[in-house]
């Protein structure tokens, strides 16, 4: 693996961002439960398949496969439309405290790489997605709406309470063969 720690852009403007949000929230799949991997998440989620979904944030994926050859170089299973991602929204006093994005007893693969995609549509203090590799990283640019970052899934990381306003992030989990 490259020593990059993540790779973010700014993807899409407000209007995409609402298009997206009015595309997810009438897509979601209910009765999935989200599970926190051994932290503290207060965020809600909810779930939507890439399938509903695919053509209006083909950009982040397109994003997120370009980062993975330039950066990452991972061997990835394709994504499909069932794929099902987060859509998580963060209200005041909501967190998600340092964790990692892995799914331990899976036999055949495993979570090789986080992305997000910043589908706020107000403005919102605190929230910031911090990453620990040796030191605590911040990264400021996924503050901005229609920003996405994508990183190593095994790369600590918290996402801090929210002071003020909703932050709303949609997440996909890239896997692959298992780490030898």
């Amino acid at each position: 693996m490259r020593a990059a720690n993540y790779s973010s852009m700014n993807i899409f403007d407000q209007n995409q961002i609402k298009e997206i949000n009015n595309q997810i929230k009438s897509n979601f799949v209910e009765g999935k439960d989200d599970f926190a991997a051994n932290s503290k998440k207060t965020a809600d989620v909810k779930f939507v398949y890439l399938g509903k979904i695919q053509k209006y944030i083909y950009p982040f994926v397109d994003f997120c496969m370009m980062a993975n050859n330039n950066y990452f170089g991972f061997d990835l299973h394709p994504l499909t439309s069932l794929k099902k991602l987060n859509y998580n929204s963060y209200e005041v006093g909501t967190e998600y405290s340092w964790h990692i994005d892995a799914v331990p007893r899976d036999p055949v693969s495993d979570i090789k790489l986080t992305a997000l995609l910043n589908l706020s549509e107000e403005k919102y203090e605190g929230g910031e997605l911090f990453l620990f590799r040796a030191n605590e990283i911040i990264c400021n640019e996924f503050n901005t709406p229609g920003s996405a970052i994508i990183f190593p899934s095994f790369i600590n990381h918290k996402v801090n309470k929210i002071l003020s306003g909703r932050r709303h992030t949609l997440a996909i989990w890239f896997s692959g063969p298992k780490f030898r």
